[in-house]
């Protein structure tokens, strides 16, 4: 019946066992409750929870909490929602008890508005102290300048005038930082998604992004007591970084900058710069600059020593990078360390990937070992559920039928990818150009080890050196140098 609120339902399904005890004494407090008994309606309607609704009779409700009384579809309509108010207010009154500096806030504010400002003064200090402990990110700098607010409120009301005007300097300097740290930051979300191929008709924050040369804001100004400064530092020269990615000397700064300042840093704050600086380098690395293996390889062992290693546990796909450590580790050539890495976090990967990662992984470190039987096998065992997975399972079975000289399913394989790529819109464009460029001059490669002849030879040499932007480069180029070895002995 529609007497029954299946809101309130929902509501009392979503907590969990400790928070609906909470809940009884919450309103069984007079404070709350105005009075008025709504334990006996609770405790029959928590009977119901996670049941289906339509089995509640309204009529039997009422007669369990209101026994000999008339019937009134009214009466149960308005508890119902009287109760789930006072579950709003139960989440709100959690979530402060929880967070002592909204209880600060909220106090200030009461000592404010009742003129209470040896209260207020006392409190502030206590406030502004408990923030400065307080590990370095974006929401204590919000913090702090919403505390830095009220006390201009203050300093104003309690006319200390000079006070004020030095504060509100103070605030204009926090508060100008807090924007441009904003910008940067969402400057360098614009340039991901640019790289992705999202565009929109105008973007503000990149125009805006344009015109500023942090340089000339700040000029000379160096403010030792104001950490907020070298956090924007950090943000701008990342942010130059990604705006142009030639301008490398921007991400080395922003590099040094971060493991100066990094220890004040909470845990969130700190991946949040490591996932980053991670992302620019894999931009790098796909633009086919050698020099960002080892970098990369430096940060994520920084990352990893750090005790950051949630992202693996991604359940949104290609967010999860765990096959980027095992494809960095193999080029600069570590395959100890990446065995080491597979068997100490593939444990943290969502069920629905785990299995295919971890194939996929010991298909890539069987085939750089030279164990090409046993990376086949891993990598037949892959049932891929995403792009990535396809095609890193497509290049390991094309690798390994050619080493295996399985020319037949090598041409095949060669096909379903194309196939593949073709049909599927959401792989990102420096995807296709790697792969498919890969299938060309893998096709050219099958065609020399079947007809060896100088023709063949040339021309694969040729499609090599002009493809900038291709898969397993260095193993074509291996192969190519096999061949190159057979004309020099014919």
């Amino acid at each position: 019946m529609d007497i029954i609120n299946y809101k309130l339902l929902s509501f009392l399904n979503l907590l969990s066992k400790e928070d609906l005890s909470q809940f009884k004494k919450f309103v069984s407090s007079p404070v709350y409750s105005s009075g008025r008994n709504y334990l006996p309606l609770l405790e029959e309607i928590i009977k119901y929870r996670n049941e289906a609704t339509e089995k509640i009779s309204a009529f039997d409700l009422y007669e369990k909490v209101y026994p000999g009384k008339k019937f009134s579809g009214q009466t149960l309509k308005n508890r119902f929602s009287e109760l789930l108010k006072l579950g709003e207010e139960f989440i709100i009154y959690k979530n402060v008890k929880g967070d002592e500096i909204q209880r600060d806030y909220i106090l200030l504010d009461a000592y404010l508005k009742n003129k209470m400002f040896r209260f207020y003064e006392g409190k502030y200090k206590k406030a502004l102290k408990f923030l400065d402990s307080h590990k370095t990110d974006d929401k204590k700098f919000s913090n702090i300048y919403s505390l830095n607010q009220k006390n201009l409120k203050y300093l104003n009301e309690t006319d200390k005038i000079d006070k004020y005007y030095l504060n509100l300097y103070d605030h204009t300097i926090y508060s100008t930082c807090m924007s441009l740290i904003a910008l940067f930051d969402y400057g360098i979300e614009f340039k991901q998604q640019d790289y992705l191929g999202r565009k929109y008709e105008f973007n503000i924050v990149l125009n805006v992004l344009k015109k500023l040369d942090l340089k000339e804001i700040l000029g000379d100004f160096e403010r030792k007591d104001l950490e907020i400064i070298n956090v924007v530092k950090l943000y701008y020269h990342l942010y130059k970084a990604y705006e142009n990615l030639d301008k490398e000397s921007f991400y080395f700064e922003a590099r040094k900058i971060f493991s100066e300042i990094k220890r004040n840093f909470s845990d969130d704050y700190k991946l949040k710069f490591y996932m980053i600086f991670i992302y620019y380098c894999t931009r790098k690395q796909n633009l086919g600059d050698k020099k960002f293996y080892p970098e990369l390889f430096k940060l994520y062992n920084e990352k990893l020593d750090s005790g950051f290693y949630s992202d693996f546990k991604e359940n949104i796909y290609p967010v999860n990078n765990f096959r980027d450590y095992v494809y960095i580790g193999l080029v600069i050539e570590k395959p100890d360390w990446v065995l080491n890495f597979i068997k100490k976090y593939s444990h943290l990967l969502p069920k629905k990937i785990r299995e295919n990662e971890i194939n996929l992984s010991y298909s890539k470190l069987e085939f750089y070992r030279k164990n090409y039987a046993k990376s086949l096998e891993s990598v037949l065992m892959v049932k891929p559920g995403n792009y990535l997975h396809y095609l890193d399972s497509a290049m390991m079975r094309m690798t390994n039928f050619y080493e295996l000289d399985q020319i037949e399913e090598a041409y095949f394989e060669i096909d379903k990818l194309r196939h593949y790529v073709r049909n599927h819109k959401e792989i990102p464009k420096i995807h296709r150009q790697y792969n498919l460029n890969f299938a060309k001059i893998y096709n050219n490669l099958l065609k020399l080890k079947t007809d060896y002849n100088k023709k063949n030879l040339i021309s694969l040499e040729d499609d090599l050196v002009k493809s900038v932007f291709i898969s397993k480069k260095n193993w074509l180029t291996e192969k190519l140098g096999e061949f190159k070895k057979i004309k020099k002995a014919v």
